[in-house]
């Protein structure tokens, strides 16, 4: 990849960090969604159950946030989440909900940083097992 000549990241004697993520059939997505800001939310098809999901809006500022299937309740709703652009790190406050289901995940928030209506959502999803061999939680 390409990094260019901008000053904010290629500075002469400044480190940087690059974290590059592809999709990976079966195993990993990297894609985007539309929110519809409603609290039975947008449903996103990966083609696998979901360990791990990291979202981040992009038509506007919001945080990442990273949901994932061992801090939290062992099943539906997961509330807990990590927020990797803040100190605080795990956050179990809030309504920002989502489902890990057989073949993707639901949003089940009106959090505009995850599910506003008309927003624009790039998310990054690791499967727990392959399609072939997954169930609903």
């Amino acid at each position: 990849f390409s990094i260019g000549d901008i000053a904010d990241v290629n500075q002469d004697g400044k480190s940087y960090v690059a974290y590059c993520f592809a999709s990976v059939e079966g195993h990993s997505k990297l894609n985007t969604y539309i929110g519809n800001g409603s609290a039975d939310g947008t449903y996103v098809f990966t083609n696998f159950r979901p360990r791990w999901v990291m979202v981040k809006r992009t038509d506007t500022s919001g945080g990442w946030h990273i949901f994932d299937n061992k801090r939290a309740n062992p099943f539906n709703e997961i509330t807990v989440r990590l927020e990797a652009d803040n100190a605080d790190g795990e956050n179990t406050g809030g309504t920002p909900d989502i489902d890990f289901l057989s073949n993707g995940f639901k949003m089940r928030t009106t959090f505009d940083n995850m599910n506003a209506s008309g927003g624009t959502y790039i998310y990054y999803a690791v499967a727990e097992i392959p399609f072939k061999y997954a169930n609903a939680r």
